[in-house]
């Protein structure tokens, strides 16, 4: 079964846009350059709207004054100076695809699409957390809109966010949400002598690698150079293991 597709907009309680708030914001963010619309606005009370953007289609869902929208479980959070934020104490609008693409969810056009318009969105509300489903993180608004930003131009994916990457005593670093992307979770093999936030840069470094690859399904080098890693598949469930390339050849 596929994770929920849905993120996650938390705000304060009694602070949820409204329907005509939000499409007012969506059309003057399209002035700016923002390739999206609204393309269908039902009655207020029904709490929702569709909104197009680069010819894909979303359901912005718990707006006000409707109910405010279900929000995932929270596991791992980034990007805040303090205690981070709980679904207990907040209400939230969710975004995700709309049910004609919804089975196509993972495919990069639409993530990226979804990520894009969520960024500018938290950017221009007074969203307090944004909240990715398939992964169960939650992420300051600014990390998560610089984070995806960057990404969408060139950069390397959210791997601290999008995904959670977990260490475990021995050193090993295993995913949770990477399955969403590419079928597959990924553990990352302990190097001696590596302090924990290097190994978390080689984590982000591979994660980004295996989104770029697709799902694995043969030996293969992440990279060329010092820095390279190998990843093959497990021979048991939907795994990938990742190694340095000094103590694993192909």
């Amino acid at each position: 079964m596929q994770p929920d597709p849905s993120l996650s907009l938390l705000f304060a309680p009694g602070t949820r846009p409204t329907a005509d708030r939000m499409a007012a914001l969506i059309e003057a963010a399209a002035r700016d350059g923002l390739a999206a619309r609204v393309s269908h606005c039902p009655p207020a009370e029904q709490g929702w709207l569709e909104v197009l953007a680069s010819g894909l289609t979303f359901d912005v869902r718990g707006l006000a004054p409707a109910k405010s929208a279900p929000t995932p479980a929270i596991q791992d959070s980034f990007g805040f100076d303090d205690d981070r934020p709980t679904a207990t104490d907040h209400e939230a609008l969710t975004l995700l695809p709309a049910s004609h693409i919804l089975a196509g969810a993972a495919q990069m056009p639409v993530v990226r699409t979804m990520m894009g318009l969520a960024a500018n969105l938290a950017l221009h509300l007074p969203v307090r957390a944004v909240a990715w489903g398939p992964a169960q993180t939650v992420m300051e608004p600014r990390y998560f809109s610089r984070a995806v930003m960057n990404w969408l131009a060139g950069g390397p994916f959210p791997a601290h966010g999008l995904v959670a990457l977990q260490p475990r005593a021995d050193g090993t670093i295993v995913s949770r949400g990477l399955v969403f992307f590419t079928g597959q979770e990924m553990q990352m093999e302990a190097k001696t002598g590596e302090s924990p936030a290097e190994a978390q840069s080689h984590a982000a470094f591979a994660i980004d690698g295996l989104i770029r690859h697709g799902a694995i399904d043969e030996p293969v080098r992440l990279a060329q150079g010092p820095s390279a890693l190998i990843a093959e598949p497990s021979k048991v469930g939907k795994l990938v293991l990742v190694w340095r390339e000094a103590t694993h050849a192909l």
